[in-house]
């Protein structure tokens, strides 16, 4: 298992299945809705691993980023 990265969603397309994180670098990643475990939104933080595709880098494991609550 690689290491967790951490990023924005900036474009979901429902019609075609897939959308866009930008991660901390700067980066576009894209990934498949298949590969999401929680609901997300467009401006979603979260969490995700990469992984070496056909066409490039993707992201798997694709999930929200819970924030730490401080008491």
């Amino acid at each position: 298992m690689s290491d967790m990265r951490k990023g924005n969603v900036t474009h979901i397309d429902f019609e075609h299945i897939h959308g866009i994180i930008i991660d901390k670098n700067g980066q576009d990643i894209h990934f498949q809705l298949d590969n999401v475990s929680d609901q997300i939104n467009i401006n979603s933080k979260v969490i995700f691993e990469i992984e070496l595709g056909e066409r490039g880098l993707i992201a798997v494991n694709v999930k929200l980023e819970m924030e730490e609550i401080k008491v």
